[in-house]
């Protein structure tokens, strides 16, 4: 799919027709007022995003007719949050029908049909929330909303999945995560995430996971003969000098069939002392002391996977967990771009639920653009579209897409023709030339070098 047929299918993504269709499916339209369904749905998912404060009044500015901001507050209710909730299952569905062809992962999806990243992120709510998305207690917030979110990077595709109460902890989300994975597709998560249960049912379904070794795990080291033997991670790597140290282990379980391929890295002195401090920090709120095998495994990664060796090399798991951090930048965009995490609407928990629905609508154009932008590079280039920069450079011209798609026919294509010219011109990522991208390494210790199996 070329730029243009891009930014024409993206104009069907948000038909006044289908918008009001919905608002009637949904019985938040039943009879027409002064307020307009489309008016009010672009105006809160674009109009409010380039608003310097998430106001009534700034979404009130969207609308051809003058409206007030009370007008506007009173159609916040059950219904309007089930309209926003069902508009974001159709633009995410388009997103995934509109997706677009690899270019620079092109080679990364000859070794695995996707590479799904999975994490979770939470953030304070206003107190009238706190029968909704209760909060963790103690002098914690007493509303917190946590998101639990996929992105797909060879395709670029992001899917949030759950929206769920901040009390929730990621193990205990972790027996949804085989459903997500099909066979021959790879999950990254965090060490939150391993549930013993949960990776050996992936294993079992022909699927790979790549995360870090949780030190509560206890592992078994596999022996040619004789029953398998417990491992002393942290006193095995405190007595070696190698860099890399990896293993053939069983995890959790002897019995429990599940093996895995462990390995270590030796992280450097300055990042070692870094996360050393950052364990004693976390331990001192808690008025303990890191033990020595804790402050050993400090200072390694240790990773854990699946996927054979000549399916993913020793010398590349660690440069493609590091891909993990693209979900991190999801967060980080969705919070300081979208303000997630914000809100006027103190009192009415409709029209929080309402905002973060259309923040999350915004999240998915945001991506769908990055996705498509990035397809659009020449493989050869070897560069990379930054997401910072497309959300950015959208949410600053959050107003002035809001009223072309009010306004629609041909200059609203005019102008999404002049928002993607300049998104791929301008939004390159920074590169060093004294140091290489974890793409380049990527390529160069294994992309460039191996076949696929």
């Amino acid at each position: 799919m070329n730029s243009s047929d891009f930014t024409h299918r993206f104009v069907q993504w948000f038909q006044p027709d289908a918008i009001v269709k919905l608002a009637r499916q949904t019985r938040w339209l039943l009879r027409q007022g002064k307020i307009d369904a489309f008016e009010f749905f672009i105006g809160l998912v674009f109009g409010q995003m380039s608003a310097l404060r998430l106001t009534l009044r700034a979404q009130a500015g969207c609308f051809i007719e003058p409206v007030t901001r009370q007008a506007v507050h009173q159609r916040y209710n059950e219904r309007t949050v089930e309209f926003f909730h069902v508009g974001f299952d159709q633009c995410l569905q388009q997103a995934l029908t509109d997706c677009p062809k690899p270019s620079l992962t092109q080679e990364l999806a000859k070794h695995f049909k996707a590479v799904r990243l999975v994490d979770s992120s939470s953030f304070d709510c206003p107190e009238s929330l706190a029968e909704i998305f209760p909060g963790c207690g103690g002098k914690a917030s007493p509303a917190n909303c946590k998101i639990l979110l996929e992105y797909e990077y060879v395709h670029g595709q992001f899917h949030p999945l759950a929206l769920l109460p901040g009390n929730r902890s990621d193990q205990g989300l972790a027996p949804q995560l085989p459903a997500l994975v099909k066979p021959g597709e790879l999950l990254i998560n965090d060490k939150g995430f391993s549930a013993h249960k949960g990776l050996k049912q992936i294993d079992q379904q022909g699927a790979f996971f790549l995360l870090p070794y949780h030190r509560a795990s206890q592992v078994w080291l596999t022996q040619a003969q004789g029953p398998p033997l417990p491992l002393d991670v942290a006193g095995t790597l405190r007595h070696t000098q190698e860099n890399v140290v990896e293993w053939n282990v069983y995890l959790g379980d002897p019995a429990g069939e599940l093996l895995v391929r462990m390995v270590a890295y030796r992280l450097g002195e300055e990042s070692a002392n870094r996360h050393r401090a950052a364990l004693r920090r976390s331990l001192e709120k808690k008025n303990r002391q890191p033990t020595a095998a804790a402050l050993e495994l400090a200072g390694w990664l240790i990773l854990i996977t699946n996927a054979p060796a000549d399916k993913l090399p020793t010398s590349a798991m660690s440069y493609l967990y590091r891909i993990r951090w693209q979900i991190e930048l999801v967060f980080k965009q969705c919070k300081s771009v979208l303000r997630l995490d914000q809100t006027e609407a103190h009192q009415n928990n409709h029209r929080v639920q309402c905002e973060i629905w259309a923040r999350l609508i915004a999240a998915v154009v945001l991506f769908a653009w990055h996705a498509h932008l990035q397809a659009a590079l020449p493989p050869q280039s070897r560069r990379e579209i930054s997401f910072a920069q497309v959300a950015s450079y959208l949410q600053s011209q959050g107003m002035t897409l809001a009223h072309c798609l009010i306004a629609g026919g041909q200059a609203l294509l005019d102008q999404l023709w002049k928002f993607w010219r300049h998104l791929l011109k301008t939004a390159h990522k920074g590169r060093q030339r004294t140091r290489k991208t974890n793409w380049e390494l990527l390529h160069e210790h294994w992309l460039g070098l191996a076949k696929p199996t």
